[in-house]
């Protein structure tokens, strides 16, 4: 081809090239702004978004966090300004991974220290709101175009008003909220068309290499957040027990006392000898029972009740399949000086307590009651083992009830059992005081127990054990009388 055809060939190649447009499609996948400003503007909207269901407020901010990282991860190169708010990002990647990861755990800072953080945190995302603007900004002056809108510095507005709300009367009122959902949503809105905006200057675009690709850091960060949640779950809620083999035990003449009132003999033998030594003088025993089925559908029956209906028979309990299973048995033990003890025994005949049991129970003696103690047995290997029960207390606590607020005198405690630990069971004791006027009354124990491990957000399992509502609570309530109000019920 001679010089003068060559020429004449490249003239039409232009002329070609140049009535060609290429479609909408093909101009987005070019522009390198879209994706890293699209992922900011979503991880902005995420975190900005609260949801109290669902484990949404946990589940949304992590996914945000982890956009926006990997927003800034790809823009890092284009500027100091992108290289702070990706450090940024990093800072509060860590931070809500490590709020998530302490969520499932006591640990996890509350009051002011609380406040303190959140406000911390939201001054890191309103500096890296502001440094982000700062680089787009230089971008734009770089190519030489100009912005058509400024939607960051309206999210650091926006950020501003959230924090003079949050201290404000209105804290509380849609009358506020709704009118900045609204400015929330078109700030989003106005962020993505930023980043088809900035299309015009995609030359100015330098890519920064990554050695993990963008699935790589999504689910590595949620699953590792997982595994550790799942870990901590099981050591916090796993609490190990101090336990030693039983020793034998002594107090004989006071043990066939009470087994000649009616006192089983597998209630006698994990009675130590301090509290058998309580119960010298016994000289009426009443029990009830009743068996508590866990899990969907849960269900009670029950077994005896010697207080309120005497002549009836005990019940044979008929274990429901798949459920974990327990006999809680409550056990008067009338003592002089109108004493009457109460002896609360669990004890498991299928499944057991592996994640941070808890009870609560509660007296209406009005004259106030003394908590000896409560031990947790367990056999193992052909041996018997006892502990002291975690976390046992009495005091005065505060519950939600069916008309609000309510204060009650009430004790609590924390049951678990090693892994392959056999025949688990256990008891309280305690001794309320009566009068020739306060013949008759009841008490209950409020028993939680959860399916797994996991509790989002952590609450002391005494707590849980307080809340009528919980789906994993059951109530064991029984009646007792005195040795006056049954001879006054013969004559």
């Amino acid at each position: 081809m001679t010089g003068p055809e060559r020429d004449e060939f490249d003239r039409m190649i232009e002329q070609e090239i140049a009535g060609t447009v290429p479609s909408q499609g093909v101009v987005e996948e070019v522009n390198p702004w879209r994706e890293p400003v699209g992922r900011i503007a979503w991880g902005l909207a995420l975190t900005g978004i609260t949801l109290n269901f669902l484990y949404l407020q946990y589940l949304l901010p992590a996914v945000g966090v982890v956009l926006q990282y990997l927003g800034f991860r790809a823009l890092r190169r284009n500027g100091v300004d992108f290289r702070l708010a990706w450090a940024l990002s990093v800072v509060r990647l860590v931070w809500v991974g490590a709020f998530l990861v302490l969520s499932v755990t006591p640990w996890l800072p509350t009051g002011n220290l609380d406040i303190g953080l959140g406000l911390a945190g939201m001054g890191i995302q309103i500096v890296q709101m502001l440094a982000l603007r700062a680089g787009l900004r230089q971008v734009c002056r770089t190519a030489d175009i100009e912005p058509k809108s400024d939607p960051l510095k309206a999210a650091v507005c926006w950020e501003g008003f959230i924090l003079v709300l949050a201290f404000s009367p209105l804290a509380h009122s849609w009358l506020a909220a709704i009118p900045m959902l609204i400015a929330f949503v078109c700030i989003v809105r106005a962020l993505f068309r930023l980043g088809e905006a900035m299309g015009e200057a995609g030359y100015c675009f330098t890519a920064a290499p990554v050695r993990l690709n963008t699935s790589a850091v999504r689910w590595g960060f949620l699953g590792g957040c997982l595994l550790l949640m799942l870990a901590l779950s099981v050591c916090v809620n796993h609490p190990r027990l101090d336990a030693a083999p039983m020793e034998e035990h002594g107090e004989t003449e006071i043990r066939q006392q009470l087994a000649d009132l009616g006192l089983p003999e597998e209630v006698l033998a994990d009675l130590t000898d301090e509290d058998v030594r309580a119960l010298d003088g016994a000289f009426h025993v009443a029990c009830c029972a009743e068996m508590l089925a866990f899990g969907p559908d849960s269900q009670s029956i029950t077994l005896c009740d010697q207080t309120n209906a005497p002549e009836r028979a005990p019940v044979e309990p008929e274990i429901p399949p798949n459920k974990d299973t327990m006999i809680a048995s409550t056990y008067y033990i009338e003592l002089p000086k109108y004493r009457m003890a109460v002896l609360e025994r669990f004890e498991w005949v299928q499944g057991s307590a592996y994640w941070g049991d808890a009870f609560s129970a509660f007296e209406n003696s009005d004259y106030g009651y003394e908590l000896l103690g409560g031990w947790l047995m367990f056999d193992k290997q052909g041996q018997t083992y006892i502990a002291p029960m975690p976390a046992l207390s009495s005091g005065t606590v505060t519950v939600d009830g069916f008309f609000g607020a309510e204060t009650s005198e009430q004790m609590s405690g924390v049951i678990a059992y090693p892994f392959g630990a056999e025949n688990p069971r256990g008891y309280v004791l305690y001794v309320m005081q009566l009068d020739e006027n306060r013949t008759f009354g009841g008490t209950g124990v409020n028993y939680y127990h959860p399916a797994h491990p996991v509790c989002l957000p952590y609450s002391p399992p005494q707590e849980r054990s307080y809340d009528w509502r919980d789906r994993h609570r059951a109530q064991h309530y029984t009646n007792f009388n005195t040795q006056l109000e049954r001879s006054a019920t013969i004559a």
